[in-house]
């Protein structure tokens, strides 16, 4: 028997109504008889498939919304196949496609056999995972932008990263590769006015970037905040800034630049504001994101130790804005049910897919449960 649950709350919306409800409901749910930390990755619009991967043995699984499997495999590791590092991943004309580190986007079957490689041109790098691998802009293939610069003969200054985290503030978000010519050209600028052109260091980018049709969203580690792009005769131009503004939000810290490889050991303790999931469907627009906690708070747990530090983690408030097809917020600061892991993925139907943490309800199950949620009112 399905359980249903109904997470209401009063919030505000534009006009600072405090009466008005939203409902984020827990619809339904998947039960995947697997032994392992499961968390979805991608959905497959094409044939209804999930995308899961267990990070400590990086076992890929496809599965349904009956929770059947349809496919386990591995990536290569060794050989002349051999995937170094599959920065980025999810689906792209219906298969499996990963950007490599290395080796540019390849392709799987639903059995893991390699089907097609794209090699993008040679000698670069990227500074952070990814949050998808690519995307079609006509006949070329749209994915965020790496690093290329020149590498003379003393390579990289690996120990001296400033002046190109400089350059990775002010550079175009997406590179675009055309397979018949092999020329690569940058699209979609970096957002003006946010506070990553201020000379100070907030983390390296790439960003989290969604396409939705013709139109992509973007948000940034640092910024309480998105950006509104849409695709027009194969480039991707800036529409707007959508401001969250939601107040009692700890902005993330910064540091001069120069001094960028000591930020987590000065900022590492303070837990700041920051949209931590956006989801584009049909008709709305819905951002999860976090206000953050007080430094006073936040120095009493050790992220030494991980269990602690996650579970404290796991345990901050999580809200949810939601915004109309013309990104106008409908209504903000809508408290969601702690213990769940929120991924990326919306269904065919809508639905969001988030992870029962198992240890925060301090249970051992002998299957992994996806609850499915959409959003209701009165």
């Amino acid at each position: 028997m399905l359980l249903l649950f109904v997470f209401a709350c009063e919030s505000k919306n534009e006009k600072g109504i405090e009466d008005a409800q939203l409902q984020l409901a827990i619809v339904d749910s998947i039960q995947v008889d697997y032994l392992g930390n499961l968390f979805i990755y991608g959905y497959n619009s094409d044939d209804g498939m999930y995308l899961g991967r267990w990070n400590s043995n990086d076992e890929y699984v496809l599965f349904d919304d009956f929770g059947n499997f349809h496919q386990k495999f591995k990536l290569p590791s060794e050989g002349p196949n051999a995937i170094k590092w599959a920065i980025g991943v999810g689906f792209l004309e219906g298969k499996f496609t990963i950007m490599d580190q290395h080796s540019g986007l390849i392709q799987f079957s639903k059995e893991g056999e390699i089907v097609n490689k794209i090699p993008i041109p040679d000698n670069y790098f990227y500074l952070n995972g990814l949050s998808f691998s690519a995307q079609k802009i006509g006949e070329n293939y749209a994915y965020s932008r790496p690093e290329r610069e020149s590498i003379g003969s003393e390579g990289i200054p690996w120990d001296d990263l400033a002046d190109l985290l400089v350059s990775n503030y002010k550079s175009p978000l997406i590179e675009v590769f055309d397979p018949i010519s092999g020329t690569i050209r940058n699209t979609m600028e970096f957002p003006e006015n946010t506070v990553y052109s201020t000379g100070q260091f907030y983390n390296a980018i790439p960003p989290s970037i969604i396409k939705f049709g013709k139109e992509w969203s973007v948000f940034l580690l640092a910024e309480m905040k998105y950006f509104v792009y849409k695709e027009n005769e194969g480039e991707i131009e800036f529409v707007k800034e959508v401001n969250l503004n939601i107040e009692g939000a700890i902005p993330m810290p910064g540091v001069p630049m120069k001094d960028y490889q000591e930020w987590y050991e000065q900022k590492g303790n303070i837990i700041f504001g920051k949209i931590e999931k956006l989801y584009r469907r049909e008709n709305d627009v819905i951002v999860i994101y976090t206000k953050g906690v007080d430094e006073e708070i936040s120095r009493n747990y050790n992220p030494e130790n991980r269990t602690e530090w996650m579970d404290f983690i796991y345990s901050i408030p999580r809200y949810a804005a939601v915004f109309d097809n013309d990104h106008q917020l409908v209504q903000k600061d809508i408290l969601l049910p702690k213990g769940l892991i929120w991924s990326s993925v919306v269904n065919n139907k809508g639905e969001i897919l988030a992870l029962k943490n198992q240890d925060y309800f301090e249970v051992e199950e002998d299957f992994v449960t996806f609850y499915k949620l959409d959003l209701a009112s009165n």
